[in-house]
């Protein structure tokens, strides 16, 4: 649909047709939509979604942390299960039995192959968690590598995938067993012994909760406790191997306790804490900036629990605006979906949780995909085990301001239309 709105320029003569191009955001399609409600045989007797979703072809992915087929008399050892992108039942994947891995909480990273991997925080051979890959088209899980106390304890972040290795971290012990408090790994995507990249002992960095990304050589990440405040870093390290380097650590005022993903764009690192901000523990949390190079985190956004509060997942940008998720506050406290400009400024709260079998307590981060966002929430639908949802995003409005004749000028808004 085209709008046209004139203006009068007070009479100038404009022999030529003149075409600005302006951007702005227009929110579009602003409606949740639960594309899926599990129930105990996909995750859990309890809420269990405790992870963020990926998408390969038209099916998103997750991991239930209890639940499934193998379920007792309490709990189930956890799922990996699909959803089909338009909206449907769940479908188990597969499922663990303690032996290949217990309770996985990352998500999952999918291959061009065909192939899921992931990790558990518990069972293996030593029963500290495991690293696995599931064939997408459903199996039984494939334990690539088991921890013990020296190799780190509990991976709960989510793996990178580069060539034939995937790098992630645990969330306690290492080389030093429980004298150290997590660890920066590898393992080959064919199975092995996991090498210990990197080890943290408090002042460095501790419990790193989230996964990695990679920038050349390098790899970054967060930690939710340690350094110099012992309320969180943020931290590079060879990915080679090599002792962390702390980038940034965490004081309240700026956040506390970055347990999610980061992304990179330009220069710049972003991320969200789940505690702390301007006003120190009076905010719910924050959306903050660093350097690449390290230096004082930027607060971008502090959450008030009106506008959300415990943004512990990733985030996702697109067109200069941050999309997240917080597992408190909104409309009924239950959580929501927010965006942030990349520049800072007032959370905009796009969806709240709660309402007609929505869902509640989105703990993780979004996925974007065809002007859509993912995600899951731990709680909620309709057998309160957590739910799969949509949202649409703010779609860029084209502006064209267009000369037409003398004393006039016509201003047209097209709106981009989905398919």
């Amino acid at each position: 649909m085209t709008t046209r709105i004139a203006r009068s320029l007070g009479g100038i003569g404009i022999a030529a047709i003149a075409l600005a191009v302006l951007s702005s955001h227009a929110f579009a399609g602003d409606t949740l939509t639960t594309l899926a409600s599990l129930e105990s045989t996909e995750s859990g007797m309890t809420p269990s979604v405790t992870s963020g979703l990926a998408l390969s072809g038209g099916t998103l992915y997750g991991t239930a942390y209890e639940g499934g087929p193998n379920e007792g008399a309490t709990t189930g050892y956890g799922t990996v299960f699909s959803v089909p992108v338009a909206g449907g039942t769940a479908a188990v994947v597969a499922s663990f039995d303690g032996t290949n891995g217990e309770l996985p909480k990352a998500g999952l990273t999918p291959s061009g192959s065909g192939t899921l991997y992931g990790t558990t925080t518990g069972g293996g051979a030593f029963g500290y968690g495991t690293v696995f890959s599931v064939p997408i088209a459903g199996g039984a899980p494939t334990v690539l590598a088991s921890f013990n106390l020296t190799d780190g304890v509990a991976p709960t972040g989510n793996l990178l995938l580069s060539g034939g290795t995937l790098y992630g971290t645990t969330s306690d012990a290492g080389p030093n067993g429980y004298g150290n408090v997590g660890t920066v790994f590898s393992v080959p995507t064919t199975g092995g012994t996991p090498t210990v990249l990197a080890s943290f002992k408090g002042t460095d960095g501790a419990e790193p909760i989230g996964g990695l990304i990679r920038s050349g050589s390098t790899l970054y990440g967060t930690t939710a406790l340690g350094g110099a405040a012992n309320l969180g870093t943020v931290f590079s390290v060879p990915i080679t191997g090599g002792t962390p380097t702390v980038l940034a650590s965490f004081d309240l005022a700026d956040g506390s306790a970055p347990t999610g993903n980061l992304i990179l764009s330009g220069g710049t690192l972003y991320g969200t804490t789940v505690v702390g901000g301007l006003d120190g523990y009076s905010s719910y949390g924050t959306v903050f900036s660093v350097p690449i190079t390290g230096g004082t985190p930027t607060v971008l956004a502090s959450f008030d629990r009106v506008d959300g509060a415990s943004p512990d997942g990733g985030l996702v940008l697109s067109d200069g605006i941050l999309y997240g998720t917080t597992q408190m506050g909104g409309t009924l406290d239950v959580g929501a979906v927010f965006s942030v400009p990349i520049t800072g400024g007032t959370p905009t709260v796009l969806a709240s949780f709660g309402v007609a079998g929505s869902g509640e307590l989105p703990v993780s981060g979004l996925i974007l995909s065809g002007g859509n966002l993912y995600g899951a929430t731990q709680f909620g639908g309709s057998h309160n085990s957590g739910t799969v949802f949509e949202i649409s995003t703010p779609e860029p409005t084209a502006w064209a301001l267009l000369a037409v004749s003398a004393g006039s000028v016509l201003l047209l808004r097209r709106r981009r239309v989905r398919a």
